[in-house]
């Protein structure tokens, strides 16, 4: 995958991941919540200063610096895969943008802002409440973990055939 794609992945996944954060501050008082697919999915407005599923809230700081890391080593690894896969390229680019997105709000807001609030047919949220951004990188790591499970990795050429031209056994 060429870089100019890698990258226009990663500013759609940060546009709409902002653009949807943009518009639920504008829409939605902290906590409202309405319903947008039914009973299945409904938008509400949470503040998570946690990581993933609100684990250690508060670590506002220390997520900025995991995001940080994250970054330099999705970009990193798209450089040694670039030209080899592109999956694996595009699950980067999706990973990439999602780490943006949030890391966006966590410097702007100290915080990330969610609101995809999935409840199923059931009366009760059956998943934490997330946004866009979450949801690359999900689907980024989904595809990776796909990618490097179920698919075969590049051939490897074989080593050429050793030629004995003498009655000599060859030896290893």
């Amino acid at each position: 995958m060429k870089p100019s794609r890698f990258y226009l992945i990663a500013a759609v996944i940060i546009l709409a991941d902002q653009i949807t954060k943009w518009s639920v501050l504008r829409s939605l008082a902290l906590g409202e919540t309405r319903p947008a697919i039914g009973s299945i999915l409904s938008l509400t407005y949470t503040r998570n200063t946690g990581g993933a599923f609100s684990l250690l809230q508060g670590g506002n700081y220390f997520f900025v610096a995991v995001a940080l890391f994250a970054i330099g080593a999705l970009i990193y690894a798209f450089t040694k895969f670039q030209r080899n896969d592109t999956a694996v390229a595009a699950a980067l680019a999706l990973a990439l943008g999602g780490a943006v997105g949030n890391l966006i709000d966590r410097l702007r807001f100290k915080f990330v802002v969610d609101f995809f609030d999935f409840h199923g047919w059931t009366n009760h949220n059956i998943w934490p409440i997330f946004n866009v951004a979450d949801s690359a990188i999900s689907v980024g790591i989904v595809l990776l973990a796909w990618n490097f499970l179920f698919t075969k990795g590049p051939k490897r050429l074989s080593e050429p055939a050793i030629e004995n031209n003498s009655n000599e056994p060859v030896s290893s």
